[in-house]
């Protein structure tokens, strides 16, 4: 779990695991997608928690590190969870309502919101190159979502629905995001995802009270593939961090976008509109500048730092 200096700095294993991280949650939405509204979201969800604290449980012990499983932050564990959980259901809900692209398209909102948030709750400070980004993403965005939101161009009251619920799971994921930053210093991430997975899985298990069903053995399947893609996934993504620098791995994100309209054409005959087609890379070069300001904020921070 963790490796040594000499071998940290890997970036060709990096990207290698980041890459496999993408189709992985690909896979994952995939599955959600076809589980469709046959089987509650929070049942899906309950079994993905249940698999993923297993995953994290057997890292913690086949490393001799036990301890990884306890944790005195319990607030900001707490308000990254759910926040978190609710990202999840969130997504879980829009992919069905949605085309894949579209919902994957939204998705990329997230580092806009977390940009503002910094700026309210960390004090992190914005400046030209970051609005900027902002304001070129925020046209993206309504780009991407305006036809949904016009019953006239076409789009079904589910749409609407589910655009907007793919937008929440973006604003409630850099909420958690933002969680994370201060508490990535002072947590492990065995420790984070444990208590995240504990979190979903016990606000999972309260939607039984509104009804679960006896799944068939193919989405028995789904479901349990759906959980260990999304498990695999993020040990993966962790992994990548560690290897190779945030600059070379996060871009890397925006190829969930080519797998998304791929299985989105081949499973469901999905083909992304014209609106995805003008506003997603709006989005994605948003992206792709505030990451771009943070490598050189980065950079110029380290090369004031004298060496010793």
């Amino acid at each position: 779990m963790s490796p040594s200096a000499s071998s940290s700095h890997r970036p060709i294993l990096g990207i290698a695991f980041k890459l496999a991280s993408v189709v992985l949650f690909a896979g994952m939405t995939l599955c959600v997608k076809m589980l469709g509204h046959d089987v509650p979201t929070g049942q899906t969800i309950f079994v993905r928690g249940l698999i993923s604290m297993l995953v994290m449980a057997l890292i913690a012990w086949q490393t001799g590190q036990p301890q990884l499983l306890k944790t005195s932050n319990w607030r900001s564990h707490a308000l990254r969870s759910l926040s978190g959980t609710v990202s999840m259901f969130c997504l879980f809900v829009g992919v069905t309502m949605i085309p894949l692209a579209d919902a994957t398209a939204i998705s990329f909102t997230a580092p806009m919101f977390l940009t503002v948030l910094a700026m309210v709750f960390l004090g992190e400070r914005i400046h030209r190159f970051r609005w900027t980004a902002l304001g070129i993403g925020f046209i993206g965005v309504m780009i991407m979502i305006g036809p949904h939101l016009t019953l006239g161009a076409g789009s079904s009251s589910d749409q609407q629905i589910g655009a907007l619920i793919a937008l929440s799971a973006a604003l409630f994921s850099a909420i958690a995001m933002t969680f994370l930053r201060k508490m990535s210093v002072g947590e492990h991430a065995v420790t984070i995802t444990f208590y995240f997975s504990l979190t979903f899985t016990v606000c999972s298990a309260l939607t039984a009270l509104f009804g679960w069903v006896i799944p068939t053995s193919t989405q028995w399947l789904l479901i349990v593939l759906a959980g260990l893609f999304g498990v695999f996934g993020q040990l993966l993504m962790t992994y990548s961090y560690r290897y190779a620098e945030a600059s070379t791995i996060a871009p890397l994100d925006y190829s969930n976008m080519v797998m998304a309209i791929i299985l989105g054409y081949l499973f469901f005959d999905e083909v992304p509109s014209l609106s995805v087609w003008i506003g997603a890379p709006l989005v994605v070069g948003a992206g792709l500048i505030i990451l771009w300001r943070e490598y050189l904020l980065k950079k110029r921070l380290s090369s004031a730092i004298p060496e010793t």
